[in-house]
């Protein structure tokens, strides 16, 4: 009995490979969009840091020293202090000696500017070289739109000497903790107001036995070593000369996202499901959508010319 069964799932699962089904996964990098709010094109006023410690004066300069100036991420920021010496406000309270806030917002808006920035800061620091990794570095921020237009909001960052390392590893190299620390949170801080890159897995289909099928898995591989361009013309000649190989279908419909045409991903993506309903080809329609969704709510753009038809807002 137990034989049986066995030669059932196996004889299911090469029947799934010979249609096409069999998986394997690919690096794709897609833009994220930030948490906060889109400062891109804007003009962002960075208020007086506040906190004790040595890190707050090295977070403020960081900030301007990476601020990002790739394409389609650019953005002004302007330092309070720059505002108060060009005005005759006060900006100090004559109680706290700290940045009135009111004032700053008002004289930030006759600026032209469209966000203040404003943070607090909170550091821990162990002291002992063998506990360095549990050094912590927490900044609490608020974002104000002031053109009426947009959103902000605020949201903390935090990261340890383990946790930056982890996710910047470039960043092992420095061995200074307040370099790593205030370094690896100005890098999170961008992520609250700018798009970012992130790296995901995504799902191939592979076939087997089919015409085409061979040029099929070695597209695959190209794709799995991240040279999606050469992998996209096999599909593409796999695909002319047999129409309906559905695996070179999907994935071309994956090579369209990687190259973020994603009207031309939903619609290979959605030729998939019709000539096969599988959960694999379901689930990368609706994976297309949301990062057709995510990609437009980077950079501000309006709705695609065919409407969401799978995502709702």
């Amino acid at each position: 009995m137990v034989r049986v069964l066995l030669i059932k799932r196996l004889s299911g699962f090469m029947l799934c490979c010979l249609l096409g089904g069999c998986t394997a996964t690919a690096p794709v990098h897609l833009w994220r969009p930030p948490t906060l709010a889109s400062t891109v094109g804007g003009k962002v006023v960075v208020s007086e840091l506040v906190g004790e410690g040595e890190l707050v004066d090295k977070v403020h300069r960081k900030l301007f020293d990476l601020a990002p100036h790739d394409s389609g991420r650019q953005v002004m920021l302007v330092d309070y202090q720059t505002l108060r010496a060009e005005s005759e406000v006060q900006l100090v309270s004559a109680i706290d000696d700290e940045v009135n806030d009111v004032a700053l917002a008002s004289l930030a808006r006759r600026a032209g500017a469209d966000f203040l920035l404003r943070g607090e800061v909170f550091e821990r620091r162990t002291g002992d070289y063998h506990k360095a990794m549990d050094d912590q570095l927490t900044i609490s921020w608020r974002l104000t739109a002031l053109d009426g237009k947009r959103e902000g909001g605020g949201m903390p960052v935090s990261v340890t000497m383990a946790s930056a390392i982890e996710r910047y590893p470039d960043l092992a190299l420095l061995g200074r903790s307040d370099e790593v620390l205030s370094i690896a949170a100005v890098r999170d801080t961008y992520r609250l107001m700018m798009p970012t890159v992130s790296r995901e897995e995504i799902e191939l289909e592979s076939a087997y036995v089919l015409p085409g099928s061979s040029q099929l898995r070695r597209a695959n591989a190209l794709a799995e070593a991240g040279r999606w361009s050469e992998a996209e013309e096999i599909w593409k000649t796999v695909r002319k000369k047999n129409p309906f190989q559905i695996a070179a279908i999907h994935n071309l419909a994956l090579a369209a996202v990687a190259r973020q045409d994603f009207s031309e991903a939903k619609n290979l993506a959605s030729r998939a499901v019709r000539l096969h309903p599988s959960q694999l080809h379901q689930r990368t329609l609706i994976w297309v959508e949301t990062r057709q969704r995510a990609y437009h709510a980077s950079f501000g753009l309006p709705d695609p010319p065919e409407g969401w038809f799978l995502t709702r807002n």
